[in-house]
């Protein structure tokens, strides 16, 4: 689960029971609309990016818990 900490509730990511392949990834001050498509400075994707969506730790989880299974 990916949440975006700006939003100012929570998903169904809290409270859960955290097996082995699950994790929690909450990205500060990101909104849900940061999480699709990074986030940018200005509304309506204008501006500088924020590139507020972690690849290296999605990739990592997903090469342990995709190919190790």
């Amino acid at each position: 689960m990916v949440e975006g900490r700006a939003e100012g509730y929570k998903f169904v990511g809290e409270p859960n029971p955290n097996p082995e392949n699950k994790q929690l990834l909450i990205i500060p001050d990101a909104s849900h609309c940061d999480l699709y498509d990074g986030g940018y400075e200005e509304k309506a994707g204008k501006g500088e990016p924020k590139n507020m969506i972690p690849w290296d730790t999605l990739a990592e989880f997903f090469t342990k818990n995709l190919l190790d299974s």
